[in-house]
């Protein structure tokens, strides 16, 4: 799966929108974070970026929901948010499934919503 076909699960599956309000304007090299949001409450259904040619989603999650994936490979504490609340997915890596992934976003929609 690549950035954008993730992000635009994201989207189709919540409805959200997608901003960059953690990248610098002119920002020509680095990573760069893509939040897709609610279009209602403006809060952060996930966030999207890849580092070392790995892609990564964080996403909110029931804190005992959080602790059973982190069993998995490639799923672990949030690395840019809240770790209590927020996970890391390496989606290159994981060993989730899609369907599991795609439940993963509706959880941090519900969640955030």
């Amino acid at each position: 799966m690549t950035e954008q076909e993730l992000i635009a699960l994201i989207m189709v599956q919540t409805d959200g929108y997608l901003g960059y309000p953690f990248n610098r304007p002119n920002q020509k090299s680095g990573v760069i974070f893509s939040v897709i949001k609610h279009r209602s409450t403006h809060k952060m259904i996930a966030m999207v970026y890849t580092k070392l040619d790995q892609l990564f989603v964080d996403a909110k999650l029931l804190p005992e929901h959080s602790e059973s994936l982190r069993l998995l490979k490639g799923v672990m504490p949030g690395q840019h948010l809240n770790n209590h609340y927020w996970t890391t997915i390496n989606v290159t890596t994981t060993e989730l499934t899609r369907t599991e992934l795609v439940n993963v976003i509706a959880e941090s929609a519900k969640l955030t919503a």
